[in-house]
């Protein structure tokens, strides 16, 4: 085995959509790690013999190549991004004037719900 398996205990695996895990490291490796990697499965994984290997070893390898895309990577990977979902359209506004409501708002705010007036009338002072 090479060294940055031993070092990490995972085995690379290249079925996987995760780059750390065709790279056989564990999350958040460095940059020199993610190289020495790199390079040990290049070694193992020659493109002239292997060229399906190497395309998914080099295609992890770009996604943690530089600090930047490393972010980035790592971003998507804690959070993957929603799925796309249209937009849906509200219902029609309707308008309608119903005599219960104009009803409903007199009890509330006017004098329509009131059975008892005294307070409205006061002794006209002579």
């Amino acid at each position: 085995m090479n060294e940055p398996e031993r070092r990490s205990g995972l085995q690379p695996d290249l079925n996987s959509s995760d780059p750390y895990t065709v790279l056989g490291l564990k999350r958040g490796a460095s940059l020199v790690e993610v190289k020495k990697a790199y390079f040990a499965l290049v070694r193992e994984y020659p493109p002239e013999q292997q060229p399906d290997a190497f395309k998914q070893i080099r295609r992890a390898y770009e996604r943690l190549r530089t600090a930047d895309v490393k972010a980035a990577t790592d971003l998507f990977l804690f959070r993957p991004p929603t799925p796309y979902q249209p937009r849906k359209r509200l219902g029609k506004l309707t308008l309608d004037f119903d005599m219960a409501d104009l009803y409903y708002h007199l009890q509330q705010h006017g004098d329509l719900g009131r059975a008892d007036f005294p307070e409205d009338f006061r002794p006209i002072k002579i």
